[in-house]
Formats: C-alpha cells, sequence, structure tokens
C-alpha cells in the first residue's frame, strides 16, 4: 500500500500544480478585475512534493518487479520498461516546470508541462491494459482526459479555496467562471471513468472484493462532491449565501484530496482475480 500512496501523493501534487496554474491563467484572461493570487511558496512546495513522490513511486515499483532494489535495477527499470521511460518523461516534464518557475516565464506552457505530468502515467495504467482489441491507446486517452478534468476540479478548489480565504470582493465572479469550467469537467470526468471503470471489469474474469471495496468508495465520495457542487451552484449561488459556499467548497476539496489518494490505490490493486 505504500506504493498506492505515493501513487496518490504524486496525482495529488500534480492535479494541484496543473488545475491550479489552468484556473489562475483562466482568471488572468477573462477576469483582470480579480487580483493574482501570491500562492508562489506553495507552488515550490507542491512541486517538491510531486518530484520526491515520482522518486518514491519508481523505487517502490522497480523494487515490485525485481523484489529487491539496487542502483542497477533502478536504472533498468528507468530505462528498460515502459513505467520507467514514461517516469522519464514525467521528470523532464516536472524539471522543465521548475525551469519556468524559476524564471516566471510562459504560464501557459507552465499548464501544458503540468498537463503532460499529471497525464502520462495513463499510459500505463489499467485502463490502458484493459483496452478493446489491445489498443492501449484507447484506455490511455480515455484515462488522461479522466486524470486532467479531475485536475482541473481539484485545483480550481484550491484557488478558489485561497480567494476565499483573502476575502476577495469579486469571488462571486470567479466562482461563476469555475462553476462553468467544472460542468464540462465534471462531465468528461464521470464519462470516462465510467467506461474506464467498465473496460476494465467485465470481460477479464472475476472482479476483486478489495477493489471492488475501494473503488465504491470512492464513487460514493464523488457522489457526494458532485451533491455539494450542485447545492452551490444552483442553490447557494443565486441566492448568495456567502458563508455556506466556502464551508462546501473545502469540504468539496477535502474530500477530492481523499478520492485522488484512493484513485492511487487503486492503481496499485489487482482488479480482478
Amino acid at each position: 500500500m505504500i506504493l498506492g500512496a505515493a501513487r496518490g501523493v504524486y496525482y495529488v501534487a500534480t492535479m494541484l500544480l496543473f488545475g491550479g496554474s489552468a484556473f489562475e491563467t483562466l482568471l488572468r484572461a477573462k477576469l483582470p478585475v480579480i487580483t493574482p493570487l501570491r500562492w508562489q511558496s506553495l507552488r515550490w512546495a507542491v512541486l517538491i512534493l510531486a518530484l520526491l513522490a515520482a522518486l518514491a513511486w519508481l523505487g517502490l515499483a522497480a523494487r515490485q518487479m525485481a523484489d529487491r532494489l539496487d542502483g542497477q535495477i533502478l536504472a533498468r527499470t528507468a530505462t528498460d520498461t515502459l513505467f520507467g521511460q514514461i517516469f522519464l518523461l514525467r521528470l523532464v516534464s516536472l524539471l522543465g516546470l521548475t525551469l519556468l518557475m524559476t524564471f516566471r516565464r510562459c504560464r501557459k506552457l507552465a499548464v501544458a508541462l503540468a498537463a503532460l505530468a499529471l497525464a502520462l502515467p495513463a499510459a500505463t495504467s489499467h485502463a490502458a491494459q484493459a483496452s478493446p482489441a489491445g489498443f492501449i491507446a484507447i484506455g490511455a486517452t480515455l484515462d488522461g482526459v479522466h486524470l486532467l478534468a479531475c485536475g482541473f476540479w481539484i485545483g480550481g478548489l484550491a484557488v478558489l479555496a485561497m480567494l476565499f480565504r483573502r476575502k476577495e470582493p469579486n469571488i462571486h465572479l470567479a466562482l461563476s467562471l469555475f462553476s462553468d469550467g467544472a460542468i464540462v469537467a465534471v462531465m468528461l470526468l464521470v464519462m470516462t471513468g465510467l467506461i474506464n471503470a467498465a473496460s476494465i471489469l467485465l470481460g477479464h474474469g472475476t472482479p476483486a472484493p478489495l477493489y471492488l471495496g475501494v473503488l465504491g468508495t470512492k464513487l460514493a465520495l464523488v457522489a457526494v462532491m458532485l451533491g455539494l457542487a450542485a447545492i452551490n451552484r444552483f442553490r447557494l449561488m443565486p441566492r448568495a449565501y456567502d458563508s455556506m459556499i466556502p464551508r462546501n467548497a473545502a469540504l468539496e476539496l477535502g474530500l477530492g484530496l481523499t478520492v485522488v489518494m484512493l484513485a492511487g490505490a487503486l492503481g496499485h490493486l489487482q482488479p480482478v482475480l
């Protein structure tokens, strides 16, 4: 389960990097009246966490494949396996993001690199392996879209939480903009999630009870998140219940982070017996 935790932490960090940067870029373009957030220190902390989690993920996976770990096994895992080659691409993406953050250059490229770091693990996911007729690109693409949609939702909620904390006077404009983007993200998230689950579990053997239990918990938490999002969008925002929206958004974010950690665990579990 340590490997699953490393996966989950990596996903949490890269989703915050991608979703936070993507929504912040959208805010700058659509709502220049909102003063940009100053969260560079937090962004650096999340980036370092992503790098450490990526390295831990590689080491734990290499040990799992070879039943031991040394420098030679680590190097061979990184260069001779698809997982390792994907890891190297992720590492390049994160290091490129480090350079852009250091010199504060090209925010849109930073969003693209964060998206790449988040979506690349989909190439070796359960969904990719369970692709119809062996076409790995189908499952990998669907899982990549799933990760990016979730990243926008989670990262956007984190940006909203920071805006609430600083008592942003134009918070309703930001909420409306996020809500419009989140509706699309949630639709993609649900659609790709259902397709992925069906491709992984149907026709490949008897579903493993532990996998089904974790998946069921994840889906239940997502349903609660959807309920909170619907309450915020269709009930509280039109009536300007300012005191309740931040609380619900914070709860939604907390549930989202828990869901991402469960997703990390699912990637480590065997889906079928």
